[in-house]
């Protein structure tokens, strides 16, 4: 079943900006179960060309309209990466999974996010009053993927343990396979601690597996929040970690490396993915500053982290962030590369103002979605 890979996991939160594929492979290699991609917009998915990037060996889902990467990805998180979907219509949020699902192990629902653009929009913590609309997407997402694929979501608490609860049961009703439970109110902001004590009410509520989001800042908030719930005897199946991640994606590892070491891994693999080098800096940027947990050393190169700070933030291409940490950096990549005009000039296809979605290949290099459908065992589409 697909909810078994939900089970005793800890997992990295998507983050806008955040959770792009340069942090999402380093926690995967520290050790985290699974990974969900920053959230995405169903229409900003629809319409987009599956372009094989062989230069840097990335799969890169790319708008015509706007010539930039909606989402990339690759095949080391093939079977680790959940694809967050920010939507509030069953048609467009079949429309988009049915695009990207090859390239992922499931999708996700973004429930939760307060922030206005998502809210005004009907979609995030908007869906928390709307649990007939939640039940049709999620109904509809779970019918038109493979079994295989999980269909899950992420909420916040409602504003009575019950209805919390009682909204759960719709999600689980209605095709989730697991339920991450951002354990703060919708108008709770994050310098607000989270309710880890709510998660006692709330992990039996369903029978999918529930994972707690909220205040995992260190290796150990994360043993104590277990170490909590094994004393009050509840078991969530997981926790998600959202921004001690982004501080420290090695959260995940009992035995992490050092902190220099841990930024410059970094660093070569925002290289190898050709992630943006805006991107590139606000994740080290995030990461130099720390958090609650993190340790920061006072200096990095042998410079005053200030003037470090200083430095890396006046950088303005990937070339000089590699010189800034001391890491290599090749003279043959591609024209464009770790821009984010890196396809500029790729030779895309007309777009169809009737059907954005139906784009036709250009080349070997480009291939159209190919939507995926679940299949009955007859083969033919359900």
């Amino acid at each position: 079943m697909a909810s078994e890979k939900f089970r005793d996991v800890e997992v990295l939160a998507p983050m806008v900006r955040g959770s792009t594929l340069p942090l999402r492979l380093e926690c995967l290699r520290y050790g985290a179960s699974l990974v969900w991609g920053e959230e995405i917009i169903d229409r900003k998915l629809i319409g987009a060309l599956r372009v094989e990037n062989s230069a840097f060996g990335c799969i890169d889902y790319v708008s015509p309209r706007e010539k930039v990467s909606v989402f990339s990805t690759c095949a080391e998180e093939t079977k680790k990466v959940i694809f967050q979907l920010g939507t509030a219509s069953a048609h467009l949020a079949v429309e988009a999974a049915q695009l990207v699902c090859n390239d992922v192990s499931g999708i996700d629902v973004n429930m939760g996010c307060p922030k206005s653009f998502s809210v005004k929009g009907g979609m995030g913590a908007a869906l928390l009053d709307k649990p007939e609309v939640v039940a049709e997407i999620l109904t509809s997402l779970r019918r038109a993927l493979p079994s295989e694929k999980s269909v899950t979501c992420k909420i916040r608490m409602l504003p009575s343990t019950e209805k919390t609860r009682d909204f759960m049961r719709v999600c689980e009703k209605s095709g989730a396979e697991a339920i991450t439970v951002h354990m703060r109110l919708r108008e709770e902001r994050p310098a607000e601690p989270a309710h880890w004590d709510e998660m006692e009410r709330l992990w039996d509520a369903v029978q999918v597996p529930v994972l707690a989001n909220g205040d995992f800042f260190s290796r150990h908030q994360i043993d104590e929040f277990w170490k909590h719930c094994k004393e009050k005897g509840c078991r969530p199946s997981g926790v998600m970690i959202a921004r001690g991640a982004l501080w420290n994606p090695s959260i995940f590892s009992r035995e992490p490396p050092a902190f220099d070491e841990m930024v410059r891994s970094y660093v070569r693999s925002a290289v190898a993915t050709n992630s943006t080098y805006q991107n590139t800096k606000w994740v080290l940027s995030q990461m130099l500053a720390g958090g609650t947990g993190v340790t920061v050393p006072t200096s990095f190169n042998g410079i005053n982290m200030k003037t470090f700070n200083r430095e890396l933030s006046a950088t303005k291409s990937m070339a000089h962030i590699c010189t800034a940490f001391g890491e290599p950096f090749e003279p043959t990549y591609p024209n464009r590369a770790h821009t984010t005009v890196f396809y500029k000039d790729f030779p895309f296809p007309e777009e169809d103002p009737q059907k954005r979605s139906r784009l036709p290949p250009v080349d070997a290099e480009i291939e159209s979605p190919q939507k995926c459908r679940r299949m009955d065992p007859g083969g033919e589409s359900a």
